[in-house]
């Protein structure tokens, strides 16, 4: 199950028999929730073919048991239940949502589900002069609960337990949230409620992000770092492209059962790789080279819960590494015009320890054939797009059986339609495959799935004829420039791949294109690239917090990057955001990713000066070091406010391609890095070892805050490690103390943090002298 899916919930219809309003469901678990109480029931296997079962309610005590409950954030997606032969037991259209909200749960008091990570979650929200004090939650089926040191809230279940995170209580004002001190506190042997600090009404937070870590990623000849992505154990997954015979040697890899540990061949691209880090960015996992003996390339990177790596790419080697596969054989012939075999589709699943193929398989027709994108649902279904110019590329179930623009047999960089497929579990059967595009150029360059199984594509095409849906945001394509006039697109296809949700052009009168797509828990889709259109849409024009908009384009000197936000149904946009330096250059977004809270975090490539820059400290930059620099900007939620933009690079050329965040909404971006003096911070590798290295760094999106305790003798001084997966916390940060506050004197305390639970220590003899501290980050 990906971890990257939010969980979903459904209406109760009378398709399960207990007295809730709307349903959840886990991989091994339901979620049933009613105004005043929510149940989970756990499965647990015990033995092959059997399971148990415990009951967990979470009860609200002297809650209004007829609240108003109701869902939020309708989800596109219907369920049906058509099991048994009475036609009048059947549910159809079952209505999905991304939230359940209660009203007046207590006085003053609403509360919200929600998914996050596959995790049910929960909010209240307390009207001004409510008394959060009335929250009392009873666990009924618990042995016991307790509060552990990370300030986890712990339900002991007889030889397990479920684990609720330590709440982020805070206010919001003026646009910013400002963290409330506080957390659960224990009323009785199975009821908690939340102890609250202070209501300051003061200054809002300022969140500088930190560079946790950066490091170089490669060998002796040109490497690339395409995707990245992390899974619910903090473990990072890097995929691209290497012409290095010795990247293996230089990441001094120490895992000899990796799949394919020498390098295969490959002139231009290469072999494609994958790698996995974990957490702190030095410790590597697995390498594995993934090619043949002709160039080879991953391109787009997905991984599930368990921790299996999913790549999809382009390859024209006819001994790609092929295993339980659709197709067995390159299906490109020799083109007499360039010489070379056309490239395959590679669509291809590896274990958790990077040492077996799950399975392996070409993809494509008689010509040159990309996948740029590929993403998983809740069954492990894969999803890829990207481009063909065969005639006779694969299809089924497909909403346009046939390529709808004359083949060029000579040149291959026009005359391209893109392509949308699914792929079953386990790489097989091929459920659905489509051409999508019109009688020009049309490219498919990300996709994204949401709880539903409905795909979200994003790409560019010139095709006056490429197929849109009545009502969407842009149905005819505006771009007049006879030089790539190129409209974005967006579409948006159903579970079953045969009706098309919505599709609509996004561009204006230049040349406008689409290279990254992510989707929310309501199918709010958010899409990043780059444009020269002056009129392209843009609704933040005033964005607060410095970002400016640059108002010189053209083609093909000066882009701007984007990013727009769709509604769920594609007639609307939410916002649209244009953004860059206020000089001729080039400024282009290549990924997104939306953390739990909405924030959009877009990275990608910048050469421009003036690029917009907040919150750029430590090794960010506010100004371009040289070339191109990669660039990392974060939206609030609305899109008119930045939590940060920052520039990363050296005197050379680095750009940012892929980027992901984690549970704990930290960030992490890989790229390519032509400079010998790109930043790096607690790197695996710190120098540049060929012409180009890719690069992996970690944003730290909200650091961690410090607590003080103590008695007659002693102070102590705490702060948490956030996730337990981030052991580099100790090294990144350095306890300092001074004797005056405001002070340049701070000085580096030589007691080590003590590290027990999820937390850092510092014990201190106390004295008479008044002292302050801080943490530093290095």
């Amino acid at each position: 199950m990906p971890a990257s899916l939010p969980l979903y919930f459904e209406a109760n219809q009378g398709q399960v028999d207990f007295p809730a309003q709307f349903i959840a469901r886990g991989r091994d678990s339901e979620f049933l929730i009613s105004p005043a109480e929510a149940q989970f029931i756990l499965c647990k296997m015990t033995a092959p073919g059997s399971f148990s079962e415990r009951t967990v309610r979470m009860q609200f005590t002297g809650a209004n048991e007829g609240a108003q409950i109701s869902g939020a954030e309708a989800l596109s997606g219907k369920i049906n239940y058509l099991i048994g032969n009475e036609p009048a037991r059947w549910r159809t259209g079952v209505a999905t949502f991304a939230r359940v909200r209660v009203g007046q749960l207590y006085p003053g008091i609403n509360l919200a589900y929600y998914g996050n990570q596959r995790q049910l979650e929960y909010d209240f929200t307390v009207a001004p002069e409510a008394n959060p004090g009335v929250i009392a939650i009873h666990f009924d089926g618990a042995d016991n609960i307790s509060v552990n040191s990370a300030g986890e809230l712990v339900l002991n279940l007889g030889g397990s337990e479920i684990r609720q995170p330590k709440p982020v209580i805070y206010q919001t004002a003026n646009g910013a949230r400002k963290e409330i001190s506080g957390g659960y506190k224990i009323l009785d042997a199975c009821t908690a409620g939340f102890a609250i600090g202070d209501y300051d009404h003061g200054l809002p937070l300022v969140i500088d992000p930190i560079l946790s870590y950066s490091t170089y990623f490669g060998g002796n000849a040109d490497d690339i770092a395409w995707k990245v992505a992390v899974d619910t154990n903090g473990f990072i997954y890097v995929a691209g492209q290497t012409l290095s015979s010795q990247f293996a040697a230089n990441m001094s890899l120490s895992t000899p059962g990796a799949f394919q540990t020498k390098f295969q061949g490959g002139s231009q691209a290469g072999d494609a790789f994958v790698a996995k880090f974990g957490n702190s960015g030095s410790n590597l996992v697995y390498f594995t080279y993934l090619g043949g003996s002709a160039d080879d390339a991953a391109y787009g990177l997905a991984v599930d819960a368990a921790g299996d790596a999913y790549v999809a790419g382009a390859t024209e080697s006819p001994n790609f590494p092929t295993k339980s596969a659709i197709y067995t054989n390159i299906s490109g012939v020799l083109n007499p015009h360039v010489g070379l075999y056309p490239a395959d589709v590679f669509v291809a699943e590896l274990d958790p320890s990077g040492s077996n193929l799950v399975y392996s398989t070409y993809l494509g027709g008689e010509s040159a054939d990309a996948a740029y994108g590929i993403a998983l649902d809740l069954s492990g279904n894969a999803y890829v797009t990207g481009f063909t110019y065969s005639t006779n590329f694969p299809v089924t179930n497909a909403i346009q059986n046939h390529l709808a623009c004359q083949p060029n047999t000579i040149y291959v960089n026009n005359n391209a339609n893109a392509f949308v497929a699914k792929i079953g579990a386990g790489g097989s059967p091929l459920l659905y495959s489509t051409y999508f595009g019109g009688t020009n150029y049309d490219l498919g360059k990300s996709i994204a799935v949401d709880g539903a199984g409905s795909a979200y594509v994003t790409g560019f095409t010139d095709s006056t004829n490429f197929p849109t849906t009545a009502g969407a945001f842009q149905t005819v394509l505006t771009s007049t420039n006879f030089i790539g006039g190129n409209n974005a697109f967006v579409a948006k296809f159903s579970p079953a791949g045969t009706n098309l949700i919505y599709s609509t052009f996004l561009g204006g009168t230049n040349n406008d294109q689409a290279f990254g797509i992510a989707v929310d828990a309501a199918g709010n889709a958010y899409v990043t690239g780059g444009t020269t259109s002056p009129n392209f849409p843009n609704t933040t024009t005033n964005l607060s917090n410095g970002l400016t908009n640059n108002t010189i384009y053209g083609y093909p000197v000066t882009t701007n990057a984007f990013l727009a936000k769709l509604d769920p149904t594609g007639s609307s946009l939410v916002y649209s955001a244009v953004f860059g330096g206020t000089n001729f250059g080039i400024d282009v977004g290549y990924g997104v990713a939306v953390d739990p809270h909405g924030n959009a975090l877009v990275c990608g490539a910048s050469s421009t000066a003036g690029f917009p820059a907040l919150n750029a400290t430590n090794y960010f930059a506010a100004t371009n070091a040289g070339g191109s620099d990669a660039f990392v900007t974060a939206f609030g939620p609305g899109g008119s406010t930045l939590l940060y933009s920052v520039l990363l690079g050296g005197s050379a050329n680095d750009f940012g391609y892929g980027i992901a965040v984690d549970p704990a909404e930290n960030a992490y971006v890989v790229g390519q890095t032509l400079s010998a003096n790109f930043p790096t911070n607690n790197a695996h590798q710190a120098a540049l070892n060929g012409p180009s290295d890719a690069f992996l760094a970690k944003i730290f999106y909200d650091p961690p805050s410090l607590v003080l305790s103590g008695n007659a003798s002693q102070i102590q001084v705490v702060w948490n490690a956030n996730l337990t997966f981030e052991p580099e916390l100790a090294r990144l940060f350095k306890l300092e103390s001074s004797t005056n506050f405001p002070s340049t004197n701070w000085v580096v305390m030589p007691q080590p943090p003590v590290l027990t639970g999820n937390r850092y220590t510092v014990t201190l003899d106390r004295t008479n002298q008044m002292r302050f501290f801080r943490l530093h980050a290095f």
